[in-house]
């Protein structure tokens, strides 16, 4: 199983990696206590998942390291909109003041799920859309447009579904992309200028004639 995260913008790169367990059912994904598995939490409780690599970025800037352990919650939406009660994805130590916060999951063929068939086994994966919260600032960092994709060894997508629920273990991977801040391009700042002397203008006349 595995999560990739790619964030809209351009700029550098961002990778992180964490692996955990979960629990895949036809309408839910619910996470483990990695490395332990069981208990199961059904959203929208949390799991937990360990940090397998950071490089250079927005996690590594904040502290996170690996070997160090998270939070990641269950979910059970439907495709659209996601009104989750809480972050998505929390870090317990370095970077605990970043958040991850699903904001959408597209359709996909079987709900949010795309199937496909592979030497290995069964492939389901679907898209989450959202944003990096900083609580230090208060402020969103980025945005990313993400995919979950599990692999099911020895199913195939006809069998996929009558064998479910499965618990697995998963690795998983994101790539976060920091939106950079844009600038006014000159001839805008000259337009912004015109405006305000022409602004300017305006009151000095009706200043002059009252």
């Amino acid at each position: 199983m595995g999560i990739c995260f790619a964030a809209a913008g351009s700029a550098s790169q961002i990778q992180l990696g964490i692996n955990g367990d979960a629990q895949v059912g036809s309408n839910y994904i619910d996470f483990g206590q990695y490395p332990n598995g069981a208990p199961y939490t059904p959203a929208p409780g949390y799991g937990t998942y360990e940090i397998s690599l950071v490089n250079a970025g927005v996690f590594s800037s904040a502290g996170v390291t690996t070997g160090e352990f998270g939070t990641i919650q269950s979910l059970n939406e439907g495709t659209g909109s996601v009104t989750l009660p809480s972050a998505f994805m929390t870090f317990d130590t370095g970077g605990s003041n970043l958040q991850l916060w699903a904001t959408n999951i597209p359709p996909g063929a079987v709900g949010p799920f795309v199937l496909t068939d592979t030497a290995d086994g069964a492939v389901a994966s679907f898209d989450v859309d959202g944003y990096i919260w900083d609580t230090n600032s208060n402020s969103k960092i980025d945005t990313f447009t993400g995919t979950f994709s599990a692999t099911f060894d020895g199913e195939t997508v006809a069998s996929l579904f009558t064998s479910l629920p499965i618990d697995t273990p998963f690795s998983a991977t994101f790539t976060a992309t920091v939106i950079p801040v844009t600038t006014p391009e000159p001839a805008s700042m000259l337009l912004m200028g015109a405006g305000l002397l022409g602004v300017g203008l305006i009151s000095r006349r009706k200043s002059r004639r009252s």
